[in-house]
């Protein structure tokens, strides 16, 4: 797909942040970034233990997604 200048450097820009192009359509260009970490994860793990069959975990994984929509 067709990108102009400042599309281009704006994605460079998020991409040296650690996003990564999640979705590109023809009207924008959508960013993520996922900021959960394994420390994290061990932390929701010790507080929240087994007993929630690590659904705790799955929502902290997926919360923690950052997301930037980028429109061309």
């Amino acid at each position: 797909m067709k990108r102009s200048k400042e599309l281009i450097q704006e994605i460079k820009m998020y991409q040296a942040q650690d996003f990564e192009i999640g979705d590109e359509t023809t009207e924008y260009v959508i960013m993520k970034k996922n900021k959960a970490t394994a420390g994290g994860h061990i932390l929701v793990f010790l507080i929240f233990g087994w007993w929630t069959f690590f659904i705790a975990n799955v929502i902290y994984h997926f919360s923690s997604i950052k997301k930037k929509k980028l429109m061309k």
